[in-house]
């Protein structure tokens, strides 16, 4: 009896190493693809009139079909950030790989430096500061002159990799900006950071920002708790769901705010636990019934980051996601009379902003954390 429990305790053991090196050897394939696709993106920039290291993206007007290979810093560092939350998963050889893209991402960083030589950073180049580059008649316009924003700022924070102080002389800085220029407002995060915009509020934005405060465990603020508070009250109320422009004008899609939620509840899952179980029922129900199949992943995505496993598969050979936008620039979200502003909503003041290296990294990062949930179950 007892040598027939060993002997099956050594199977099982068996089956346990297999399934772990497998599952090792399959997160690795996965890596190698997605690092190639990268690397050769990168290299494409030189061709489409970006600058060198950076990777490409589009911006898009889909009513009158006008598209613009777009020379943004959002994606890269966005791409860049997500390279240094995997390296844990990687080989020695994946890493180098890895750093020499983002070392590429990196270089391209001082073109989109605060022309106030702020702390912040811009969306497009701002030497020479010209808006929407590549473009045949609004970037003669001033007008349209974009200002530092939080979004790109804490998304370069993070590919940067920056220390707890920097971090935290960041905050600070910030935190004194919406003071100084916005004294009557809630004390809470705000996306533009310059000095005359209106100011608009997007769930997304607030999250990248909170996230990289989050990392290096920074004391609260008044501007923190209050950003938090409307987080909260994003899902308590599904407002996210129900009013997804209202939420985020930037990210008007509920899966991709979903994916921004999970983001900032998984930081801090002991705290966030009761908001968590709400967010989570509320998820699944929409993955049910989500006919989509890159929102249906973006869904899924957000469940595995908080550990749980989605009840339905992804068929990822359906994707056809490169062309996804992941976010939008609204044209009226920021400009006065109120009423006018409300008329943002509407997809025909939206201009699409697109990346198929970011959304194969989504892709990837859906495959990664569905293997490491099933690891996980078959180690339990």
């Amino acid at each position: 009896m007892v040598n027939d429990q060993n002997n099956g305790n050594k199977i099982k053991t068996a089956i346990l190493l297999k399934d772990v090196f497998w599952s090792r050897m399959e997160a690795e394939k996965h890596i190698d693809n997605w690092l190639n696709v990268l690397a050769k993106e990168q290299q494409q920039a030189r061709y489409l009139g970006l600058p060198l290291g950076c990777v490409p993206s589009v911006r898009s007007y889909p009513i009158l079909k006008i598209s613009r290979n777009d020379p943004n810093v959002f994606f890269p560092a966005l791409i860049a950030s997500k390279l240094q939350e995997w390296k844990h998963l990687m080989s020695s050889s994946q890493t180098e790989r890895a750093d020499k893209i983002v070392a590429g991402i990196v270089d391209t960083f001082p073109l989109y430096k605060s022309r106030r030589g702020r702390m912040h950073y811009n969306f497009w180049p701002t030497n020479p500061d010209i808006p929407f580059p590549n473009g045949k008649v609004l970037h003669r316009f001033d007008f349209f002159r974009l200002p530092d924003d939080i979004d790109d700022t804490a998304l370069v924070y993070s590919a940067l990799s920056s220390d707890k102080p920097t971090v935290l002389s960041l905050q600070q800085d910030i935190d004194e900006h919406f003071l100084r220029h916005y004294p009557k407002q809630p004390r809470m995060y705000a996306a533009w950071l310059g000095d005359k915009m209106p100011w608009v509020v997007d769930a997304c934005a607030m999250i990248n920002l909170l996230s990289l405060f989050q990392h290096h465990k920074l004391l609260p603020t008044a501007f923190t708790g209050t950003s938090e508070a409307y987080l909260k009250d994003i899902i308590l109320t599904k407002s996210y769901i129900k009013t997804p422009y209202e939420v985020a004008p930037y990210y008007p899609d509920s899966a991709v705010i979903a994916y921004h939620l999970a983001k900032w509840l998984s930081g801090d899952r002991e705290k966030l636990e009761h908001l968590i179980a709400v967010f989570v029922s509320d998820i699944e129900a929409l993955l049910a019934t989500e006919w989509n199949d890159f929102k249906a992943m973006l869904y899924a995505i957000s469940l595995l980051k908080l550990g749980v496993r989605p009840l339905r598969e992804i068929e990822l050979y359906r994707l056809e996601g490169d062309s996804y936008p992941w976010f939008y620039g609204s044209m009226l979200s920021a400009v006065k009379p109120s009423w006018l502003q409300k008329m943002g909503r509407f997809r025909l003041f939206h201009i699409a902003h697109s990346c198929p290296p970011w959304n194969h990294t989504l892709w990837v990062e859906y495959t990664l954390l569905k293997k490491m949930i099933e690891k996980r179950n078959i180690i339990s």
